[in-house]
Protein backbone atom coordinates (compact mmCIF):
# COMPACT_ATOMS: atom_id res chain seq x y z
CA UNK A 1 0.00 0.00 0.00
CA UNK A 2 1.28 3.45 -0.88
CA UNK A 3 2.15 5.72 2.02
CA UNK A 4 1.68 9.46 2.10
CA UNK A 5 5.47 9.84 2.29
CA UNK A 6 5.85 8.09 -1.07
CA UNK A 7 3.57 10.71 -2.58
CA UNK A 8 5.72 13.46 -1.07
CA UNK A 9 8.87 11.89 -2.51
CA UNK A 10 7.28 11.73 -5.95
CA UNK A 11 6.50 15.43 -5.75
CA UNK A 12 9.93 16.66 -4.68
CA UNK A 13 13.51 15.53 -4.18
CA UNK A 14 14.94 15.19 -0.67
CA UNK A 15 16.87 18.41 -1.17
CA UNK A 16 13.63 20.24 -1.95
CA UNK A 17 11.59 18.57 0.77
CA UNK A 18 11.76 21.23 3.47
CA UNK A 19 11.09 24.13 1.10
CA UNK A 20 8.18 22.40 -0.65
CA UNK A 21 6.51 20.72 2.33
CA UNK A 22 3.67 23.26 2.37
CA UNK A 23 2.40 21.98 -0.99
CA UNK A 24 2.03 18.36 0.09
CA UNK A 25 0.62 19.28 3.50
CA UNK A 26 -1.67 21.87 1.93
CA UNK A 27 -2.96 19.52 -0.77
CA UNK A 28 -3.71 16.84 1.83
CA UNK A 29 -5.54 19.38 3.98
CA UNK A 30 -7.47 20.74 0.98
CA UNK A 31 -8.74 17.27 0.16
CA UNK A 32 -9.64 16.66 3.81
CA UNK A 33 -11.75 19.80 4.24
CA UNK A 34 -13.45 19.28 0.87
CA UNK A 35 -14.52 15.75 1.75
CA UNK A 36 -15.38 16.73 5.32
CA UNK A 37 -17.64 19.53 4.08
CA UNK A 38 -19.28 17.20 1.55
CA UNK A 39 -19.94 14.53 4.19
CA UNK A 40 -21.38 17.12 6.55
CA UNK A 41 -23.82 18.56 3.99
CA UNK A 42 -24.76 15.14 2.61
CA UNK A 43 -25.52 13.78 6.08
CA UNK A 44 -27.84 16.70 6.84
CA UNK A 45 -29.77 16.22 3.60
CA UNK A 46 -29.93 12.45 4.00
CA UNK A 47 -31.25 12.84 7.54
CA UNK A 48 -33.94 15.15 6.17
CA UNK A 49 -35.06 12.42 3.77
CA UNK A 50 -33.18 13.54 0.64
CA UNK A 51 -31.34 10.25 0.21
CA UNK A 52 -29.99 10.93 -3.28
CA UNK A 53 -28.37 14.25 -2.37
CA UNK A 54 -24.68 14.68 -3.28
CA UNK A 55 -23.25 18.12 -2.64
CA UNK A 56 -20.49 17.64 -5.21
CA UNK A 57 -23.17 17.38 -7.92
CA UNK A 58 -25.14 20.47 -6.87
CA UNK A 59 -24.92 23.64 -8.98
CA UNK A 60 -22.96 26.53 -7.51
CA UNK A 61 -26.09 28.69 -7.68
CA UNK A 62 -28.10 26.26 -5.57
CA UNK A 63 -25.16 25.72 -3.22
CA UNK A 64 -24.95 29.43 -2.41
CA UNK A 65 -28.21 29.18 -0.49
CA UNK A 66 -26.58 27.08 2.20
CA UNK A 67 -23.48 29.24 2.66
CA UNK A 68 -24.40 31.22 5.78
CA UNK A 69 -25.70 28.30 7.85
CA UNK A 70 -22.74 26.11 6.86
CA UNK A 71 -20.15 28.74 7.75
CA UNK A 72 -21.77 29.10 11.18
CA UNK A 73 -21.32 25.38 11.70
CA UNK A 74 -18.10 24.48 9.85
CA UNK A 75 -16.34 27.84 9.82
CA UNK A 76 -15.73 27.98 6.04
CA UNK A 77 -17.41 27.26 2.72
CA UNK A 78 -16.54 25.91 -0.72
CA UNK A 79 -18.83 25.74 -3.72
CA UNK A 80 -19.06 22.38 -5.53
CA UNK A 81 -16.74 23.51 -8.34
CA UNK A 82 -14.18 24.57 -5.72
CA UNK A 83 -14.01 21.17 -4.04
CA UNK A 84 -10.80 19.15 -4.30
CA UNK A 85 -12.45 16.50 -6.48
CA UNK A 86 -13.64 19.08 -9.03
CA UNK A 87 -10.31 20.89 -9.28
CA UNK A 88 -8.41 17.62 -9.48
CA UNK A 89 -10.70 16.25 -12.22
CA UNK A 90 -9.98 19.24 -14.47
CA UNK A 91 -6.38 19.86 -13.39
CA UNK A 92 -4.55 18.15 -16.24
CA UNK A 93 -6.29 20.19 -18.91
CA UNK A 94 -6.45 23.44 -16.93
CA UNK A 95 -3.88 25.82 -18.41
CA UNK A 96 -4.67 28.22 -15.56
CA UNK A 97 -4.49 25.66 -12.76
CA UNK A 98 -2.30 28.01 -10.72
CA UNK A 99 -5.01 30.67 -10.84
CA UNK A 100 -7.74 28.12 -10.13
CA UNK A 101 -5.98 26.92 -6.97
CA UNK A 102 -5.28 30.49 -5.91
CA UNK A 103 -8.94 31.41 -6.28
CA UNK A 104 -10.10 28.35 -4.31
CA UNK A 105 -7.81 29.10 -1.38
CA UNK A 106 -8.86 32.74 -1.48
CA UNK A 107 -12.47 31.52 -1.32
CA UNK A 108 -11.76 29.64 1.91
CA UNK A 109 -10.41 32.85 3.44
CA UNK A 110 -13.24 34.98 2.09
CA UNK A 111 -15.91 32.62 3.43
CA UNK A 112 -14.57 33.00 6.98
CA UNK A 113 -13.77 36.72 6.96
CA UNK A 114 -15.90 38.70 9.36
CA UNK A 115 -17.14 35.58 11.12
CA UNK A 116 -16.21 33.89 14.41
CA UNK A 117 -14.05 31.41 12.50
CA UNK A 118 -11.88 34.07 10.87
CA UNK A 119 -8.94 33.33 13.19
CA UNK A 120 -8.90 29.70 12.07
CA UNK A 121 -9.16 30.00 8.29
CA UNK A 122 -7.91 33.38 7.10
CA UNK A 123 -4.51 32.98 5.43
CA UNK A 124 -4.51 29.26 6.11
CA UNK A 125 -2.92 28.45 2.73
CA UNK A 126 -0.44 31.30 2.96
CA UNK A 127 2.52 28.99 2.32
CA UNK A 128 0.94 27.30 -0.70
CA UNK A 129 1.96 29.58 -3.57
CA UNK A 130 1.04 27.97 -6.90
CA UNK A 131 3.00 30.69 -8.73
CA UNK A 132 6.30 30.05 -6.96
CA UNK A 133 9.32 29.48 -9.18
CA UNK A 134 10.36 26.76 -6.73
CA UNK A 135 7.78 24.62 -8.58
CA UNK A 136 9.21 25.36 -12.03
CA UNK A 137 10.50 28.22 -14.16
CA UNK A 138 7.34 28.46 -16.31
CA UNK A 139 3.63 28.43 -15.56
CA UNK A 140 3.21 25.28 -17.63
CA UNK A 141 5.88 23.40 -15.63
CA UNK A 142 4.39 24.56 -12.33
CA UNK A 143 0.91 23.49 -13.36
CA UNK A 144 2.07 20.06 -14.51
CA UNK A 145 3.73 19.51 -11.17
CA UNK A 146 0.68 20.65 -9.21
CA UNK A 147 -1.61 18.53 -11.37
CA UNK A 148 0.44 15.40 -10.58
CA UNK A 149 0.36 16.25 -6.87
CA UNK A 150 -3.43 16.66 -6.85
CA UNK A 151 -3.83 13.41 -8.73
CA UNK A 152 -1.54 11.50 -6.36
CA UNK A 153 -3.25 12.92 -3.28
CA UNK A 154 -6.62 12.13 -4.83
CA UNK A 155 -5.68 8.51 -5.47
CA UNK A 156 -4.36 8.05 -1.95
CA UNK A 157 -6.66 6.03 0.37
CA UNK A 158 -7.39 8.80 2.88
CA UNK A 159 -8.69 6.96 5.94
CA UNK A 160 -7.16 9.08 8.71
CA UNK A 161 -6.09 12.51 7.53
CA UNK A 162 -4.73 13.46 10.95
CA UNK A 163 -2.43 10.41 11.09
CA UNK A 164 -1.24 11.06 7.53
CA UNK A 165 -0.54 14.70 8.37
CA UNK A 166 1.46 13.60 11.42
CA UNK A 167 3.40 11.12 9.29
CA UNK A 168 4.30 13.87 6.83
CA UNK A 169 5.43 16.16 9.64
CA UNK A 170 7.73 13.44 11.01
CA UNK A 171 9.10 12.79 7.53
CA UNK A 172 9.91 16.45 6.93
CA UNK A 173 11.55 17.10 10.28
CA UNK A 174 13.53 13.84 10.09
CA UNK A 175 15.00 14.95 6.78
CA UNK A 176 15.47 18.59 7.75
CA UNK A 177 17.93 18.33 10.65
CA UNK A 178 18.00 21.22 13.11
CA UNK A 179 15.60 23.49 11.23
CA UNK A 180 12.98 20.74 11.36
CA UNK A 181 13.35 20.17 15.07
CA UNK A 182 12.45 23.80 15.74
CA UNK A 183 8.74 23.19 15.53
CA UNK A 184 8.10 19.52 16.10
CA UNK A 185 8.06 17.67 19.42
CA UNK A 186 8.22 13.87 18.96
CA UNK A 187 4.89 12.14 19.69
CA UNK A 188 6.09 10.21 22.75
CA UNK A 189 7.44 13.38 24.39
CA UNK A 190 4.20 15.23 23.54
CA UNK A 191 2.27 12.41 25.18
CA UNK A 192 4.44 12.52 28.31
CA UNK A 193 4.06 16.30 28.62
CA UNK A 194 0.28 15.98 28.23
CA UNK A 195 0.06 13.15 30.76
CA UNK A 196 2.03 15.10 33.36
CA UNK A 197 -0.03 18.26 32.83
CA UNK A 198 -3.41 16.54 32.98
CA UNK A 199 -2.36 14.40 35.96
CA UNK A 200 -1.55 17.61 37.81
CA UNK A 201 -4.71 19.45 36.74
CA UNK A 202 -7.36 17.02 35.40
CA UNK A 203 -10.15 19.59 35.58
CA UNK A 204 -8.38 22.18 33.43
CA UNK A 205 -10.55 24.32 31.20
CA UNK A 206 -7.81 25.94 29.14
CA UNK A 207 -4.50 24.92 27.54
CA UNK A 208 -1.93 27.40 26.27
CA UNK A 209 1.37 27.09 24.37
CA UNK A 210 3.42 30.29 23.93
CA UNK A 211 5.54 28.76 21.12
CA UNK A 212 3.35 26.06 19.62
CA UNK A 213 5.28 25.07 16.47
CA UNK A 214 3.18 22.41 14.73
CA UNK A 215 0.64 22.35 17.59
CA UNK A 216 1.42 18.80 18.75
CA UNK A 217 1.55 19.65 22.47
CA UNK A 218 -1.81 21.43 22.31
CA UNK A 219 -3.42 18.49 20.52
CA UNK A 220 -1.97 15.93 22.95
CA UNK A 221 -3.09 17.97 25.96
CA UNK A 222 -6.63 18.49 24.74
CA UNK A 223 -6.99 14.82 23.86
CA UNK A 224 -6.08 13.85 27.44
CA UNK A 225 -8.55 16.16 29.14
CA UNK A 226 -11.92 14.77 30.12
CA UNK A 227 -13.35 18.29 30.11
CA UNK A 228 -15.09 18.56 26.74
CA UNK A 229 -15.43 22.32 27.00
CA UNK A 230 -11.71 23.07 27.41
CA UNK A 231 -10.29 25.66 25.00
CA UNK A 232 -6.88 25.91 23.34
CA UNK A 233 -4.74 29.04 22.99
CA UNK A 234 -1.28 29.70 21.64
CA UNK A 235 1.14 31.94 19.83
CA UNK A 236 3.89 31.24 17.31
CA UNK A 237 6.45 33.57 15.79
CA UNK A 238 6.86 31.71 12.48
CA UNK A 239 3.98 32.14 10.04
CA UNK A 240 4.79 28.84 8.30
CA UNK A 241 4.35 27.00 11.60
CA UNK A 242 1.26 29.06 12.42
CA UNK A 243 -0.51 27.99 9.22
CA UNK A 244 0.64 24.38 9.60
CA UNK A 245 -0.53 24.16 13.23
CA UNK A 246 -4.03 25.42 12.39
CA UNK A 247 -4.32 22.75 9.71
CA UNK A 248 -3.07 20.20 12.22
CA UNK A 249 -5.72 21.12 14.81
CA UNK A 250 -8.53 21.13 12.26
CA UNK A 251 -7.43 17.75 10.89
CA UNK A 252 -7.58 16.40 14.45
CA UNK A 253 -11.24 17.49 14.63
CA UNK A 254 -10.53 20.38 16.98
CA UNK A 255 -13.17 22.86 15.91
CA UNK A 256 -12.54 26.52 15.13
CA UNK A 257 -14.61 27.46 18.19
CA UNK A 258 -12.26 25.45 20.43
CA UNK A 259 -8.94 27.11 19.56
CA UNK A 260 -7.54 30.61 19.29
CA UNK A 261 -4.04 30.79 17.84
CA UNK A 262 -1.95 33.82 16.95
CA UNK A 263 1.01 33.94 14.57
CA UNK A 264 3.71 36.21 13.25
CA UNK A 265 4.76 37.92 16.48
CA UNK A 266 6.86 36.94 19.49
CA UNK A 267 5.15 35.94 22.71
CA UNK A 268 8.00 37.46 24.70
CA UNK A 269 7.76 40.97 23.26
CA UNK A 270 4.19 41.13 21.91
CA UNK A 271 2.00 38.60 23.79
CA UNK A 272 -1.28 37.96 21.98
CA UNK A 273 -3.50 36.48 24.69
CA UNK A 274 -3.36 38.92 27.59
CA UNK A 275 -7.15 39.09 27.67
CA UNK A 276 -7.48 35.28 27.77
CA UNK A 277 -5.00 34.48 30.55
CA UNK A 278 -4.55 33.04 33.14
CA UNK A 279 -4.44 29.46 31.88
CA UNK A 280 -4.97 26.17 33.71
CA UNK A 281 -2.37 24.25 31.70
CA UNK A 282 0.64 25.68 29.89
CA UNK A 283 2.75 23.36 27.72
CA UNK A 284 5.64 24.32 25.52
CA UNK A 285 8.88 23.33 23.84
CA UNK A 286 10.29 26.67 22.65
CA UNK A 287 13.24 26.69 20.29
CA UNK A 288 16.21 26.16 22.57
CA UNK A 289 18.79 28.79 23.54
CA UNK A 290 17.79 31.40 20.98
CA UNK A 291 18.64 35.10 21.12
CA UNK A 292 15.99 37.66 22.06
CA UNK A 293 15.90 41.39 22.83
CA UNK A 294 16.59 41.01 26.53
CA UNK A 295 18.01 44.10 28.19
CA UNK A 296 18.36 45.86 24.84
CA UNK A 297 14.67 46.63 25.27
CA UNK A 298 14.39 48.87 28.38
CA UNK A 299 10.66 48.17 28.67
CA UNK A 300 11.05 44.45 29.31
CA UNK A 301 12.56 44.70 32.79
CA UNK A 302 9.37 46.46 33.92
CA UNK A 303 7.12 43.91 32.19
CA UNK A 304 5.03 42.28 34.93
CA UNK A 305 5.95 38.87 33.53
CA UNK A 306 9.71 39.33 33.96
CA UNK A 307 10.05 41.97 36.69
CA UNK A 308 9.57 39.65 39.72
CA UNK A 309 12.96 37.97 39.13
CA UNK A 310 14.71 41.34 39.10
CA UNK A 311 16.68 40.34 36.02
CA UNK A 312 15.99 39.37 32.41
CA UNK A 313 17.05 36.17 30.72
CA UNK A 314 20.32 36.81 28.85
CA UNK A 315 20.10 38.05 25.28
CA UNK A 316 21.76 34.88 24.00
CA UNK A 317 19.23 32.56 25.65
CA UNK A 318 15.50 33.24 25.76
CA UNK A 319 14.65 29.94 27.51
CA UNK A 320 13.99 31.28 31.02
CA UNK A 321 12.10 34.26 29.60
CA UNK A 322 9.52 31.70 28.44
CA UNK A 323 9.60 30.15 31.89
CA UNK A 324 8.88 33.50 33.56
CA UNK A 325 6.13 34.18 31.02
CA UNK A 326 4.53 30.81 31.78
CA UNK A 327 4.64 31.37 35.54
CA UNK A 328 3.05 34.78 35.14
CA UNK A 329 0.13 33.45 33.10
CA UNK A 330 -0.68 30.42 35.26
CA UNK A 331 -4.04 30.26 37.02
CA UNK A 332 -4.08 29.76 40.80
CA UNK A 333 -4.23 25.97 40.42
CA UNK A 334 -2.44 25.88 37.08
CA UNK A 335 0.49 23.76 35.96
CA UNK A 336 3.15 24.47 33.34
CA UNK A 337 5.08 21.60 31.75
CA UNK A 338 8.00 22.91 29.71
CA UNK A 339 10.55 21.00 27.63
CA UNK A 340 13.87 22.79 27.98
CA UNK A 341 17.54 22.73 27.12
CA UNK A 342 19.52 21.29 30.07
CA UNK A 343 21.65 24.43 30.30
CA UNK A 344 18.71 26.26 31.84
CA UNK A 345 19.20 24.10 34.93
CA UNK A 346 22.79 25.08 35.65
CA UNK A 347 23.95 28.14 33.66
CA UNK A 348 25.05 31.01 35.89
CA UNK A 349 24.64 34.78 36.19
CA UNK A 350 21.16 36.02 35.19
CA UNK A 351 19.77 32.52 34.75
CA UNK A 352 20.96 31.51 38.23
CA UNK A 353 19.13 34.55 39.65
CA UNK A 354 15.95 33.56 37.84
CA UNK A 355 16.20 30.02 39.20
CA UNK A 356 16.69 31.45 42.68
CA UNK A 357 13.50 33.47 42.29
CA UNK A 358 11.57 30.43 41.08
CA UNK A 359 12.82 28.24 43.95
CA UNK A 360 12.35 30.86 46.66
CA UNK A 361 8.83 31.49 45.36
CA UNK A 362 8.15 27.73 45.54
CA UNK A 363 7.12 27.55 41.90
CA UNK A 364 9.26 24.61 40.71
CA UNK A 365 7.37 21.37 41.28
CA UNK A 366 9.53 18.84 39.43
CA UNK A 367 12.54 18.50 37.15
CA UNK A 368 12.74 15.44 34.90
CA UNK A 369 15.86 14.37 33.02
CA UNK A 370 15.01 13.01 29.56
CA UNK A 371 17.00 10.40 27.62
CA UNK A 372 19.58 11.50 25.05
CA UNK A 373 18.86 11.61 21.32
CA UNK A 374 15.07 11.83 21.62
CA UNK A 375 14.38 14.85 19.41
CA UNK A 376 14.75 15.83 15.77
CA UNK A 377 17.86 17.84 15.01
CA UNK A 378 19.13 17.51 18.61
CA UNK A 379 21.02 14.80 20.44
CA UNK A 380 21.38 16.36 23.91
CA UNK A 381 19.10 14.84 26.57
CA UNK A 382 16.87 17.81 27.37
CA UNK A 383 14.66 18.06 30.43
CA UNK A 384 11.09 18.74 31.52
CA UNK A 385 10.43 21.41 34.15
CA UNK A 386 7.05 21.38 35.90
CA UNK A 387 5.87 24.63 37.49
CA UNK A 388 2.90 25.02 39.84
CA UNK A 389 1.40 27.78 41.91
CA UNK A 390 -0.46 25.53 44.37
CA UNK A 391 2.18 23.09 45.56
CA UNK A 392 1.67 20.55 48.33
CA UNK A 393 5.14 21.04 49.84
CA UNK A 394 8.17 23.29 49.85
CA UNK A 395 10.45 20.97 47.88
CA UNK A 396 11.31 19.88 44.34
CA UNK A 397 10.92 16.38 42.90
CA UNK A 398 13.83 15.24 40.71
CA UNK A 399 13.35 12.30 38.34
CA UNK A 400 16.12 10.71 36.31
CA UNK A 401 14.35 9.25 33.28
CA UNK A 402 17.53 9.13 31.18
CA UNK A 403 17.31 5.31 30.99
CA UNK A 404 13.59 5.20 30.19
CA UNK A 405 13.66 4.62 26.45
CA UNK A 406 13.79 2.13 23.62
CA UNK A 407 15.93 2.62 20.56
CA UNK A 408 13.65 2.88 17.51
CA UNK A 409 15.38 3.58 14.22
CA UNK A 410 17.77 6.47 14.75
CA UNK A 411 16.05 7.86 17.86
CA UNK A 412 15.32 6.96 21.48
CA UNK A 413 11.59 6.75 22.20
CA UNK A 414 9.88 7.01 25.58
CA UNK A 415 7.17 4.45 24.99
CA UNK A 416 4.12 3.84 27.18
CA UNK A 417 5.92 1.80 29.83
CA UNK A 418 8.63 4.45 30.18
CA UNK A 419 6.03 7.21 30.43
CA UNK A 420 4.10 5.16 32.99
CA UNK A 421 7.17 5.02 35.22
CA UNK A 422 7.70 8.77 35.05
CA UNK A 423 4.05 9.67 35.66
CA UNK A 424 3.83 7.22 38.57
CA UNK A 425 6.92 8.77 40.18
CA UNK A 426 5.54 12.26 39.55
CA UNK A 427 2.28 11.42 41.34
CA UNK A 428 3.87 9.42 44.17
CA UNK A 429 6.48 12.07 44.91
CA UNK A 430 8.68 9.59 46.77
CA UNK A 431 12.32 8.59 46.79
CA UNK A 432 13.31 5.65 44.60
CA UNK A 433 16.98 4.74 44.43
CA UNK A 434 18.67 5.98 41.25
CA UNK A 435 15.35 7.28 39.88
CA UNK A 436 13.57 9.91 41.97
CA UNK A 437 14.11 12.09 45.01
CA UNK A 438 12.30 14.93 46.77
CA UNK A 439 14.80 17.67 47.65
CA UNK A 440 14.31 20.53 50.09
CA UNK A 441 14.71 24.16 49.09
CA UNK A 442 17.54 24.44 51.60
CA UNK A 443 19.57 21.73 49.87
CA UNK A 444 18.96 23.33 46.48
CA UNK A 445 20.09 26.68 47.85
CA UNK A 446 23.25 25.04 49.19
CA UNK A 447 23.92 23.84 45.64
CA UNK A 448 23.72 27.38 44.30
CA UNK A 449 20.22 26.84 42.87
CA UNK A 450 21.58 24.34 40.37
CA UNK A 451 18.61 22.20 39.26
CA UNK A 452 20.54 19.51 37.38
CA UNK A 453 18.97 16.15 38.17
CA UNK A 454 22.38 14.50 38.45
CA UNK A 455 23.17 16.66 41.51
CA UNK A 456 20.35 15.14 43.51
CA UNK A 457 19.67 11.66 42.08
CA UNK A 458 22.58 9.25 42.14
CA UNK A 459 23.07 7.80 38.68
CA UNK A 460 22.50 4.10 38.19
CA UNK A 461 25.78 2.21 37.99
CA UNK A 462 25.25 -0.84 35.80
CA UNK A 463 28.89 -1.84 35.75
CA UNK A 464 29.68 -5.20 37.36
CA UNK A 465 30.65 -4.93 41.01
CA UNK A 466 34.15 -6.32 41.42
CA UNK A 467 35.41 -7.91 44.65
CA UNK A 468 39.07 -6.92 44.58
CA UNK A 469 40.00 -9.56 47.21
CA UNK A 470 38.70 -12.36 45.00
CA UNK A 471 40.45 -10.85 41.99
CA UNK A 472 43.77 -10.82 43.84
CA UNK A 473 43.28 -14.43 44.95
CA UNK A 474 42.58 -15.46 41.36
CA UNK A 475 45.65 -13.60 40.13
CA UNK A 476 47.76 -15.43 42.74
CA UNK A 477 46.36 -18.75 41.55
CA UNK A 478 47.16 -17.93 37.93
CA UNK A 479 50.70 -16.84 38.79
CA UNK A 480 51.27 -20.06 40.78
CA UNK A 481 49.92 -22.13 37.89
CA UNK A 482 52.10 -20.22 35.46
CA UNK A 483 55.20 -20.92 37.56
CA UNK A 484 54.35 -24.64 37.69
CA UNK A 485 54.01 -24.73 33.91
CA UNK A 486 57.36 -23.01 33.50
CA UNK A 487 59.00 -25.65 35.74
CA UNK A 488 57.46 -28.42 33.63
CA UNK A 489 58.65 -26.77 30.41
CA UNK A 490 62.17 -26.34 31.81
CA UNK A 491 62.27 -30.04 32.73
CA UNK A 492 61.14 -31.11 29.24
CA UNK A 493 63.71 -28.84 27.59
CA UNK A 494 66.51 -30.24 29.82
CA UNK A 495 65.51 -33.80 28.92
CA UNK A 496 65.57 -32.97 25.21
CA UNK A 497 69.01 -31.40 25.53
CA UNK A 498 70.39 -34.55 27.25
CA UNK A 499 68.99 -36.79 24.49
CA UNK A 500 70.54 -34.67 21.75
CA UNK A 501 73.89 -34.71 23.56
Amino acid sequence: MRTIVQIAERFHSKNEAWDLKAYVLGALFYRHISEDLTRFLNSHEHAAGNRGFDYSKVSDTDAERGRSATVDEKGFYLLPNQLFSAVRENAEGDENLNETIDSVFAAVTASAKGTESQHAFVGLFGNFNPNSEALGDTVAKRNRRLSKLLNDIGNFPLEDGAADFDELLRYYVTNAGKKGGDHFTPPTISQLVARLAVAANPGARSIYDPAFGSGSLLIAGLRRLANGSARVFGQELGLTNYHMARMNLLLHDIGHDTFNLAGGTSTLTAPAHEDDQPFDIIVSNPKWSTAWEGDENPLLINDERFAPAGVLAPKRYHDLAFTMHAVSWLSSNGVAVLVQFPGTLYRGKAEARIRRYLINSNLVDAVIQLPPDWGYGVTVPGCIVVLRRAKSDNAVLFIDASREFKRVGSKNEMQDSHQDAVVAAFLAREEVNHFSRVVSVQEIEAQGFDLSVSRYVQAWNDREVVDIRLVNERIAELVSHQEALRDEIDTIVADLERIEA
